[in-house]
């Protein structure tokens, strides 16, 4: 099963409201960066996530997804080239999700959550 199979099972659009905006942003946190992202990423969205992930160049790197309410395989591609560049650089790089959400069952049908790592708080990687 592909991962826009998984995200099709998983969010029937006829059957669930989404809120169709999107935001992200980035926090300086002692000697880290928290990109804080809402809403949905897609096809649309993923460019502005991965813009605002490649602006940042701090030795911790924690992606919050905790407000997201879908993501497809172009935001899981997103998130893979993230964690790629870190461990190129020597960088850390933590994803904070909600781990009764969608978002989390895609990283755990897709195989994502056993090469992230992944945490429920960004507070957990914060010095």
């Amino acid at each position: 099963m592909h991962v826009d199979e998984i995200v099709v099972a998983l969010y029937p659009r006829g059957q669930v409201a989404f809120d169709s905006l999107f935001n992200v942003h980035s926090e300086a946190r002692e000697g880290a960066v928290v990109v804080v992202a809402s809403g949905e990423i897609d096809l649309a969205t993923s460019p502005d996530l991965r813009a605002a992930l490649t602006a940042e160049h701090a030795p911790m790197l924690v992606l919050d997804l905790r407000q997201v309410s879908f993501i497809d395989s172009s935001g899981l591609g997103v998130i893979v080239g993230q964690q790629k560049r870190s461990q190129e650089d020597g960088h850390e790089f933590a994803v904070a999700v909600d781990r009764s959400s969608p978002v989390q069952r895609i990283l755990d049908l897709s195989g994502l959550i056993k090469i992230l790592d992944v945490i429920a708080d960004p507070a957990e990687r914060l010095p």
